[in-house]
């Protein structure tokens, strides 16, 4: 793919970043219990990092769309090399403060959900529209790759080099991603005067997704489908040491032939979008998913189960990917950023919600096999409804929706 210098800087940026949150990922949680012997601390320090996501997303797209951009991400990337740095300095301490490390970990995971939207609507601005899908693509692929090879990878890392030096590597590599957004080239549009508050930029960005009956079609279909999957994927290493007694290496390798569905997903992506309406793509490849869902209804061999979930994961990329990039094309560039945190705020909430109601049903004994039918059925019935929608009538070249926004 030809694309521009400065999309390669973002993706490289990226991709050092991506490689850098998987060793701390790995190194942190062992990192605490190396030093104080604690499974509970390792499993809130869990916890703490996804917390920032419902709290500040909102927030993200509010500072993406008043703001520049590009100093937006390098701020994030260099905000996130002190904190990190600042982390392996107290787990070098005598006395850990624990309390401490929670908060130090909560600022530096509040970073992602500030500049992801910056990240999604600066990545139009630098590539030709005609290049989008392949764009959205690339940027994919790195996040499925490190999904498959990030555990390998960080685990390693933190027995050789030890934990606390992986840390380390950590804040270095958000600095090199920083200093790598210095070069790219980005001419910031500023926002009309009387935007200028919280709340109405809140509304607005609400007001807007609702109005596009695309976007937000494309909102709740996330909603149900990750609501429908979090059912399942948040018992998975149960399903596999649990229900079907297989070894952690089995559920390892389980997770790795699912994730190479995900890759395949990637690369064929920009293909069907070549071919096919975004439309059609989205709502077929959700059908599909729940598909892949059903396969595994009764499933007892790992390797079956593995291939099903791959299919699964294989349209679900295709469909994050089509979704991504049809979003960035009838959305306006001024309001993008507040378009995809009320958009992926709507989508996030349904992960806790199916992980909560699938372990509700699971403490009710109600079997692992059972929730999967229901996940699939759910995710099988959201795509069917999606194409009588507007999502599913898109070719991603509608007009942009009239709106008094930014007057």
């Amino acid at each position: 793919m030809k694309q521009s210098r400065s999309f390669r800087h973002l993706w490289t940026s990226f991709l050092i970043s991506e490689i850098g949150d998987w060793l701390l990922k790995i190194a942190l949680p062992l990192a605490i219990f190396n030093k104080n012997g604690s499974a509970t601390q390792m499993a809130t320090v869990y916890g703490i990092s996804f917390l920032p996501w419902i709290f500040f997303s909102l927030f993200g797209g509010i500072i993406a769309d008043r703001y520049n951009k590009k100093r937006i991400l390098i701020l994030g990337n260099f905000t996130s090399s002190v904190l990190v740095l600042l982390l392996s300095i107290l787990l070098n301490a005598k006395n850990v403060q624990i309390d401490l490390i929670y908060l130090i970990v909560f600022l530096q995971s509040s970073v992602d959900p500030l500049i992801h939207p910056s990240f999604q609507s600066i990545l139009p601005t630098i590539v030709q529209d005609n290049q989008i899908v392949e764009a959205n693509t690339s940027i994919q692929l790195v996040d499925n790759t490190l999904n498959l090879l990030g555990p390998l990878l960080g685990g390693s890392l933190a027995v050789i080099l030890n934990p606390n030096l992986s840390i380390v590597i950590d804040a270095i590599s958000f600095l090199v991603a920083g200093l790598l957004l210095i070069l790219i080239s980005y001419q910031h549009i500023k926002p009309s005067a009387h935007q200028h508050t919280i709340f109405n930029d809140i509304r607005t960005g609400f007001h807007y997704s609702y109005q596009n009956k695309i976007v937000w079609n494309g909102a709740l279909l996330f909603l149900c489908t990750n609501f429908a999957t979090n059912m399942f994927e948040a018992n998975f290493m149960y399903f596999i040491t649990g229900t079907l007694k297989y070894s952690a290496l089995f559920a390892g390798i389980t997770m790795a032939i699912s994730g190479i569905g995900a890759i395949l997903g990637g690369l064929l992506a920009p293909i069907l979008n070549n071919h096919y309406s975004s439309g059609k793509i989205i709502t077929s490849t959700t059908i599909l998913a729940g598909f892949g869902l059903i396969a595994m209804f009764q499933a007892t061999n790992f390797i079956y189960i593995g291939i099903a979930y791959g299919v699964s994961n294989l349209c679900s990329n295709i469909n994050v990917i089509t979704y991504f990039s049809l979003r960035q094309r009838v959305v306006p560039k001024i309001i993008l950023g507040r378009v995809v945190s009320v958009t992926r705020m709507i989508s996030y909430i349904a992960m806790p919600l199916g992980s909560f109601f699938g372990g509700y049903l699971l403490g009710h004994h109600i079997s692992l096999y059972v929730i999967i039918l229901i996940a699939g059925l759910l995710r099988t019935l959201v795509g069917i409804y999606a194409r009588s929608t507007p999502l599913g009538h898109s070719n991603g070249e509608e007009p942009l929706v009239a709106t008094d926004v930014e007057k």
